[in-house]
């Protein structure tokens, strides 16, 4: 009697876990650039419910998110907010060339605290911004943040880039950069227009036009050797017309 209810327990046993397996949502981790966290964290929610598939998102600079690719680490996707880092692993043979994608457009401002005393003001080539405010600039690390890299270059493009260079507090990446202002450690910063919009602790002051810098473009491509049809349709997805208003509703252009 008791051979025929070990045989039972077994049966139930291994039907459950037959029920687990089957019912186990497959994993994705993508990476991407810390500044698409609002928009990449909705549209991959759609993509979990659609598929009954869990996507792990890592978020950061593009730099510290292309060394940590380097290092062993083994996303399906990789999302830069410059071409410079997919060029970096494409160099490497850590990608898929002919997955590069550019999937969508930003621009740069100088924003201040929300209780700040400076007033928005239009863009002018007359603009003096060492003088138009005291104290530090906080930014993102140009060494390994792009945005970072483009506040330079625009700096550069105005002829105060060695005025200011020195009064800059570099940030892990564009949202530390944020958030030091939002904080009001310093009087001002330049970040990426949507992650402005999005805070309601800090006010715009001006928008550079994109002539100042390298156009602001993100870029997609796949992880060689961790291709699947999942993550694939993951990839089509992020860039499709089905989640352009959401792309939209962030401040993005597409």
């Amino acid at each position: 009697m008791k051979y025929y209810i070990y045989i039972i327990v077994a049966a139930i046993f291994f039907a459950g876990c037959a029920t687990k397996k089957k019912n186990a949502k497959s994993e994705l981790v993508l990476f991407c650039a810390a500044s698409l966290t609002d928009v990449i964290s909705e549209i991959t929610s759609d993509f979990e419910k659609k598929n009954n598939v869990e996507v792990k998102i890592n978020f950061a600079s593009s730099g510290t998110l292309a060394r940590q690719i380097e290092h062993g680490a083994t996303p399906v996707i990789f999302i830069s907010a410059n071409k410079k880092w997919l060029d970096y692993l494409n160099k490497l043979s850590f990608t898929i060339p002919e997955t590069e994608k550019e999937i969508a457009g930003n621009s740069m401002v100088l924003i201040a605290p929300g209780s700040s005393s400076l007033e928005p003001v239009a863009y002018s080539s007359e603009m003096n911004l060492p003088e138009l405010f005291e104290g530090r600039l906080s930014v993102g690390d140009p060494n390994h943040v792009p945005a970072g890299s483009y506040a330079l270059q625009l700096l550069k493009s105005l002829g105060c880039e060695e005025e200011l260079e020195p009064r800059f507090l570099p940030a892990k990446d564009v949202r530390s950069a944020l958030m030091v202002v939002e904080m009001g450690e310093v009087e001002a910063g330049i970040v990426y227009k949507t992650d402005a919009l999005k805070s309601g602790k800090v006010k715009i002051i001006t928008e550079f036009p994109d002539s100042l810098h390298e156009p602001v473009n993100y870029y997609m491509t796949e992880i060689k050797g961790q291709k699947t049809d999942l993550s694939d349709n993951l990839y089509k997805f992020i860039s499709s017309e089905e989640v352009l208003s959401v792309w939209g509703k962030y401040g993005f252009t597409h």
